[in-house]
């Protein structure tokens, strides 16, 4: 079952850098107290899920807001982290995106802790299954990076001598509700197997992004990034079947008599399935400040196009006068990209961050406005189960509900003499065994056909095995 999920939004408030201080700028944003209010200047107040103000240290923006959603994706459930703000806010340094990804402990940004976190809690589950005496459980791990720049996809793990744009496309999954998931083809998915392995590809495709000088930021990134983890995690779970059994005199057992001990315990395998996607956004900047001219003003005009595009998006699905309108994702294709996170099936974070300074008060009014109409964004958050094991889940549930029923009829059959009342309770019970010896053959017959399936995938996984860059990059299969 969904669950209705609004979006979170984080503001950080980065200090005075060195320019701002030699030129004497004022704060002009303060918290209110330890409350998640902001107000900058002296009437424009605004609430937030979480304010970080000044010097917050990083592990604090993690654990706040981060963690929860990694630990969400080894149950199913999407997630996404987006940085937003203007140029030279603090974005990259936040999500830890930049170049200098070898940084002190105390400085690594979201990704990079994302990543030890994710490894920390398979090694929990596989001791905590190991500690219950319970079967192993898998796990697979993959990862892409990719920018958005010109408006052109840039594979940032292609090992090309020459930089060219990649053929990436976004392509439509429709599953059988009718919710759209959105899916990138033609793009390199690396299998990793350590927080080392991984944060060697974060460090080697960092180095891959286009970067530039404006005079609003020395290192200003020149694209949108988009870090992709997708983990999948196959386990063991427990399921005691109501007993068909008696009270030893022959009368029939009664729902409040059974204990846990009362029912034989089997064991299911269930497969889930998350993406994990953390978007370091360009910078949001005016021409007349940055100075920008040639290719640096083209690529600054391209990423006020792609934001303008986000903004109409988080209008189309935030603003209360424009509910039920039309949302223009196909506008670009960042807001394509993003169609997942906002208004779709992810659990979504935005950290916007901003500049306390008097010289940016419009970029950080614009900035909070921005992220006040993200929060109205609703999401349908589900948990991404493989159709098989749905299906026999579904099917078992209900042959557990029957048998409650049939338990619960046998008494009513008795009176509290013992006396026979009837034989509808009697046909009715005959009924209802007969439907829980169907939803019995369905399941086990699903669950065959199941692995015999998986056997298939296997076979046909191990013998067109694509090698990239000493990496296995088939794509993943969920339904396994």
């Amino acid at each position: 079952m969904a669950d209705m999920e609004s979006v979170k939004v984080a503001v950080r408030v980065r200090p005075l850098n060195e320019v701002e201080l030699e030129a004497r700028s004022r704060v002009v944003c303060t918290q209110m107290g330890n409350e998640p209010q902001i107000v900058l200047g002296r009437d424009k107040n605004f609430t937030f899920d979480h304010i970080f103000y000044l010097n917050v240290e990083q592990s604090a923006i993690y654990e706040s807001c981060v963690k929860d959603l990694l630990e969400g994706s080894l149950d199913g459930k999407n997630a996404t982290v987006l940085a937003y703000g203007q140029t030279g806010s603090g974005k990259t340094y936040t999500m830890g995106t930049g170049f200098d990804v070898d940084l002190e402990p105390e400085l690594e940004g979201v990704v990079p802790r994302a990543v030890k976190h994710l490894y920390t809690l398979i090694e929990e589950r596989k001791s905590e299954a190991a500690a219950l005496g319970m079967p192993q459980p898998e796990f697979k791990v993959c990862v892409s990076f990719m920018e958005l720049y010109r408006n052109d996809f840039y594979d940032l793990f292609e090992s090309t001598t020459v930089r060219q744009a990649s053929n990436i496309k976004i392509l439509d999954d429709r599953k059988e509700d009718g919710s759209i998931i959105i899916r990138v083809s033609n793009i390199t998915q690396l299998e990793v197997t350590s927080a080392k392995e991984l944060l060697g590809h974060l460090r080697r495709g960092s180095l891959a992004r286009v970067t530039g000088s404006t005079d609003m930021n020395k290192q200003s990134s020149r694209s949108h990034a988009i870090f992709t983890l997708w983990v999948t995690h196959r386990r063991a779970v427990q399921r005691t079947l109501i007993p068909q059994a008696t009270d030893g005199s022959g009368a029939a057992a009664t729902p409040d008599s059974l204990s846990s001990t009362d029912g034989t315990t089997v064991l299911d395998t269930v497969t889930t399935t998350a993406k994990f996607n953390f978007v370091d956004l360009a910078g949001s900047e005016r021409l007349k400040r940055t100075h920008a001219t040639g290719d640096r003003a083209k690529e600054g005009i391209d990423i006020n196009s792609g934001l303008l595009a986000l903004g109409n998006v988080i209008s189309a699905l935030g603003d209360p006068t424009k509910k039920g309108s039309h949302v223009p994702y196909r506008d670009s294709k960042l807001t394509r990209l993003l169609q997942d996170s906002l208004g779709g099936n992810s659990r979504t974070l935005m950290i916007a961050c901003v500049s306390p300074s008097d010289r940016d008060f419009l970029e950080t009014l614009n900035t909070l406005k921005y992220a006040n109409r993200a929060r109205n964004i609703r999401n349908k958050v589900v948990v991404n189960q493989d159709s098989a094991s749905a299906q026999i889940q579904m099917l078992q549930d209900l042959v557990q509900k029957l048998q409650m029923e049939i338990l619960q009829l046998k008494q009513g059959r008795h009176s509290q003499s013992g006396a026979f009342m009837g034989e509808d309770a009697a046909a009715e019970i005959q009924h209802l065994r007969s439907e829980v010896e169907i939803y019995k053959r369905k399941a086990a017959a699903l669950k065959i056909e199941k692995e015999n399936i998986s056997e298939q995938l296997l076979t046909a996984l191990t013998s067109k095995a694509i090698i990239v860059d000493g990496h296995d990059t088939d794509a993943l299969v969920s339904d396994m």
